[in-house]
C-alpha cells in the first residue's frame, strides 16, 4: 500500500469514503496539518528530553493527545467538530512554543501556517469562523510578541543551533503554508471546472429537452393516429380476412409505441439512476436477450451465435450493461438484409487487462461512412421507413459514458455492421 493511501486511510479510515471532492480534500487536509503538528511536538519532546528539559513534555503530550483526537473525529465522520478541536490546539501550541523561545528561531511562522490553514479547512459558508481563528490566531501571536510570559521554561540556543531552528521551521511552514493555499487554488479552480461543465450540461439538456417534447409528441401521437384510422376502416368492412389484416397492422403500430415508451424508460433511468456494480455472467444475458426477441417476426431465420463462454464474468451496472447489449441485438434484428439467405448476429467478447470488448456482428443492411457520426444522436433515423424510435444508440452511447466506456462501429452498405463496446472489468 502507498504511503498516500495509508495517510488517507489514517485521516478518514479504511472503509470510509467522501462523495464531495471538496470536503475531502478539505478533510485530508486539515488531518495533514494534525499529523504534521503531532510529528513537531514529538520532534520537539524529545529534543527537550535529551536537553534535560522535562517542564515542556506535559504540554507537547497534551497538544498530542488533543490533535491525535481530531483525527479520530475525522474517522468518526464529523469533520467541522474535529477542526475545532485541532485549530485552537495548534494555536496555542504554537503560542506556548514561540513564546518561550528567542523570535530569531523563526517560530512565528507557524503562525501564518495556522491562519492558512483556517481558511483551508472551512468551506464558505464557515468563512466567520475561519476569520475567527485568524483573529485568534494574531491576537495569540501579539502576546507571544510582546509579552514576556511563556509556562515553559526559556530556551537559549548558541547561534548554531539558533540556525539549525531556523532552516527545521521554515522547512516545515513553508510546505505546510503552501498545502494550504494550494487547495484554496484547487478548490477554485475545480468549482471554476464544474461551472462550465454544468452550462454545457444545461445547453445540451435544453437542446435536447426541445428536440425530446417535439419528437415524443409525434412519435407517441403517430401510432395511436394510425391505430384509430385502422378502427375506423375496420369498423366499415365486413371482410373477416381485411379486419384480420387490420388488427395485425395495429398490433404492429402497439408493438411500435410499446417500443418506443420503454426506450424512453431506459433514457430517463439512465439519467436518474445512481451505478450499480455486480457481477453479471456475459453469456447468460445474450441468451436472456435473445430469448425475449426472438419471436419477433424481424428475427425469423436469423442465426444467433453466442461465442461468449459461459464463466465470462464482468463486475458493472447490470441493468444498464442489459440497455446496451439489447439495443444493439435489437438493431441487428431491426436492419437485418432480407436479400441474404444466411443472416447472423454473432456476439463475441474478450478480456484485456483492467478493460473488457463486447462485439456485436451481423450480416445485414450496413451503415453509409456518412453516418458513422449521426447514428448516436437523439432521435436519429437513417431513413423515413426506420420503424425504431431513434434512441436506442443514443441511449447506448448516454449509458456508456456512465460506465467510462466507449463504442466503435464497423460498417458499409450491404455488408453489415460490427458495433465494438469498450468497458472497464470493474
Amino acid at each position: 500500500m502507498s504511503l498516500k493511501k495509508r495517510v488517507r486511510n489514517i485521516i478518514i479510515g479504511e472503509d470510509r469514503y467522501i462523495e464531495s471532492w471538496g470536503e475531502y480534500k478539505q478533510v485530508m487536509l486539515s488531518g495533514h496539518f494534525a499529523l504534521i503538528g503531532i510529528l513537531l511536538c514529538l520532534v520537539y519532546m524529545l529534543f527537550d528530553f535529551s536537553s534535560g528539559n522535562y517542564v515542556s513534555i506535559p504540554v507537547f503530550a497534551t497538544s498530542i493527545f488533543f490533535l491525535a483526537l481530531s483525527v479520530f473525529i475525522h474517522r468518526q465522520g464529523d469533520h467541522g467538530l474535529a477542526n475545532y478541536f485541532m485549530l485552537p490546539t495548534l494555536n496555542i501550541t504554537v503560542y506556548l512554543f514561540s513564546a518561550s523561545e528567542s523570535p530569531n528561531t523563526g517560530a512565528f511562522m507557524f503562525f501564518i501556517v495556522v491562519a492558512v490553514a483556517a481558511f483551508a479547512v472551512f468551506n464558505y459558508k464557515e468563512r466567520l469562523v475561519s476569520i475567527l481563528f485568524a483573529v485568534f490566531t494574531y491576537i495569540l501571536f501579539a502576546l507571544a510578541y510582546f509579552i514576556d510570559f511563556s509556562i515553559m521554561p526559556k530556551r537559549a540556543y548558541t547561534e548554531e543551533m539558533l540556525l539549525f531552528h531556523v532552516v527545521v521551521n521554515f522547512t516545515v511552514a513553508l510546505p505546510a503554508t503552501t498545502m494550504g493555499v494550494y487547495l484554496l487554488i484547487s478548490l477554485n479552480h475545480y468549482n471554476a471546472i464544474q461551472l462550465v461543465q454544468s452550462n454545457e450540461m444545461l445547453t445540451k439538456t435544453n437542446s435536447e429537452l426541445d428536440r425530446f417534447v417535439y419528437s415524443t409528441s409525434h412519435d407517441l401521437r403517430a401510432p395511436l393516429s394510425s391505430v384509430l384510422g385502422l378502427i375506423n376502416i375496420a369498423d366499415r368492412t365486413e371482410n373477416p380476412q381485411d379486419v384480420k389484416r387490420y388488427l395485425s397492422m395495429m398490433k404492429e403500430r402497439v408493438h411500435s409505441l410499446d417500443k418506443f415508451i420503454r426506450d424512453i424508460t431506459d433514457y430517463s433511468r439512465n439519467n436518474r439512476l445512481e451505478i450499480v456494480r455486480e457481477k453479471v455472467n456475459l453469456s447468460e444475458m445474450a441468451h436472456e436477450i435473445w430469448d425475449s426477441l426472438k419471436f419477433a417476426p424481424e428475427a425469423e431465420r436469423i442465426n444467433f451465435q453466442v461465442e461468449i463462454p459461459q464463466d465470462a464474468i464482468v463486475e458493472s451496472d447490470k441493468n444498464r450493461l442489459r440497455v446496451i447489449m439489447g439495443n444493439l441485438i435489437s438493431n441487428a434484428i431491426r436492419y437485418h438484409d432480407l436479400a441474404k439467405a444466411e443472416r447472423f448476429i454473432r456476439l463475441q467478447h474478450q478480456m484485456n487487462g483492467k478493460v473488457f470488448y463486447l462485439r456485436v456482428e451481423d450480416n445485414g443492411q450496413g451503415i453509409a461512412p456518412e453516418y458513422h457520426t449521426r447514428i448516436y444522436d437523439m432521435f436519429y433515423r437513417g431513413n423515413e421507413q426506420s420503424k425504431g424510435s431513434g434512441l436506442g444508440l443514443y441511449i447506448v452511447k448516454e449509458a456508456l459514458v456512465k460506465l467510462s466506456g466507449s463504442i466503435h462501429l464497423e460498417s458499409a452498405p450491404g455488408k453489415g455492421s460490427i458495433f465494438t463496446v469498450k468497458l472497464p472489468k470493474r
